[in-house]
């Protein structure tokens, strides 16, 4: 039985944990109090950011905990479940691609929109219970995921680099984005809890219900309204393609994805590790479970998950002003492969509860390693739809083990298989040269933090 003391003792250790890093590494206070109060183009540009972000995160975290509980409060079984995700996965496959090359020709802008758009439609369907209805759901939140996913990043790399911010400041950006998703996450899942137990799940006719798990659906709703009129309101416009032909985009990224290698090291990345993250969101409940225990605590530790995440977006904002990214890329990617590996080799719940925990800190560090690499390596005219190529695999793997009904510990063995791509093409881009791009860019970062220590001296 996982033991309640390791649950929340591990909770309140990576709380205390972040609490202290945050409050001793003084580039990380100055960071997060100029964001509040600076004045300057950087803290401007992440508060008319971040808001946008963080409201489409909100409404994604909203009502991703109570899916499989509302499919199966309207009766839908293991197998036909596992029929809806195949749907969502696929459309974020087929679609993806082409949903890329429109964002980088039409405005990212009006594609983040039109994330709220699909998202609101998909969170409506779930007041239906017939399976058609269902089906068409996931497959819009498969579109919308991949919407959320390359979209919404685009736009911020592109208007980072129009502004002239160095990596270093993207970086820094993407670790407060992943920061406050995090605690949007943890906030969500309260949120959402509170909202399923206002009222029961009540039909009203027609396959129609309304209650239950169906309200963090609504919930999310609203969120998206407000995230519609934030993006629409207060971004501007940006494109990929400059020269404003359409033809051949998705040819011509795909083209770029195979003969750059920084490119397809980075897509191999950010596959093997997305991929073995979202089998791992589908797994980790079945395998803290034991036969004849009680049930954990389930919110509770996915709480813990999301305290750990955000204990790891610190610790990459400790590491990135000693450790160049692709460094920390590839000890992101050894600490992931060593907890999967763990939880294939070890059945004992603490065990794995452990490795979960170690994981889900991996998790926060990869999402501002990874959104700064490819800030730097991905061409920006083609970025949308190079972004949604990376997740073409992505679907595919993780397709698999839904379609084949893999074991636990088969599962894990896959994932940990996964996870050595992902450390061997993170060794071999910390081989391959820097553009000049990216050098300048390390050098004036380099002489702003020269010139804002002797400020503070």
């Amino acid at each position: 039985m996982l033991p309640h003391e390791l649950i929340y003792g591990s909770l309140l250790l990576a709380l205390v944990a972040a609490i202290v890093m945050v409050c001793t590494d003084r580039k990380q206070l100055s960071g997060i109090s100029n964001l509040l109060t600076g004045q300057d183009n950087l803290a401007r540009f992440q508060r008319l950011y971040l808001p946008g972000f963080l409201l489409a995160m909100l409404a994604d975290w909203l009502q991703g905990p109570f899916v499989y509980a509302l499919y199966q409060g309207y009766g839908i079984d293991r197998e036909h479940n596992g029929y809806l995700f195949v749907a969502g996965f696929g459309a974020s496959a087929v679609v993806g691609t082409v949903v890329g090359s429109l964002a980088d020709r039409f405005g990212r802008r009006k594609f983040a929109i039109l994330y709220c758009v699909i998202y609101f439609g998909h969170c409506v369907t779930k007041h239906w219970s017939f399976f058609g209805v269902l089906m068409v759901g996931r497959i819009l939140g498969g579109i919308s995921t991949s919407l959320l996913f390359s979209v919404f990043d685009s736009w911020l790399v592109s208007e980072s680099q129009r502004e002239g911010f160095t990596g270093e400041q993207l970086g820094n950006t993407f670790s407060l984005a992943y920061f406050g998703s995090s605690v949007a996450a943890i906030a969500a899942g309260q949120f959402g809890e509170i909202a399923a137990n206002l009222s029961p799940l009540t039909g009203i006719g027609g396959g129609m219900y309304y209650g239950g798990y169906v309200t963090p659906f609504d919930l999310s709703n609203v969120v998206l309204v407000l995230c519609m009129l934030y993006v629409s309101s207060r971004w501007s416009e940006n494109y990929g393609q400059s020269d404003g032909q359409p033809e051949g985009n998705f040819g011509n990224a795909l083209g770029a994805v195979l003969k750059d290698k920084k490119i397809l090291l980075c897509g191999l990345i950010c596959s093997s590790f997305e991929s073995s993250m979202f089998i791992f969101v589908f797994n980790w409940t079945p395998c803290l479970m034991e036969t004849g225990q009680p049930v954990p605590p389930f919110g509770h530790i996915f709480t813990g998950f999301m305290i750990f995440c955000l204990l790891g977006t610190r610790v990459y904002a400790y590491l990135a002003g000693k450790m160049t990214v692709e460094n920390i890329g590839f000890m992101v990617m050894l600490v992931s492969v060593a907890c999967h590996l763990t939880v294939f080799l070890f059945e004992n719940v603490m065990i794995r509860f452990i490795a979960f925990l170690a994981f889900e800190a991996c998790v926060g560090l990869y999402f501002p390693t990874m959104g700064t690499l490819k800030g730097d390596i991905v061409p920006e005219d083609m970025r949308s739809t190079i972004y949604n190529i990376y997740r073409l695999p992505l679907n595919v793997i993780v397709l698999m083990p839904l379609l084949m009904n893999f074991s636990i510990s088969t599962t894990f063995a896959v994932t940990t298989l996964i996870l050595a791509v992902a450390v061997a093409s993170a060794y071999l881009l910390k081989a391959v040269p820097k553009s000049a791009k990216v050098l300048d860019q390390e050098l004036e970062s380099v002489n702003i933090m020269g010139q804002a220590d002797k400020l503070s001296d």
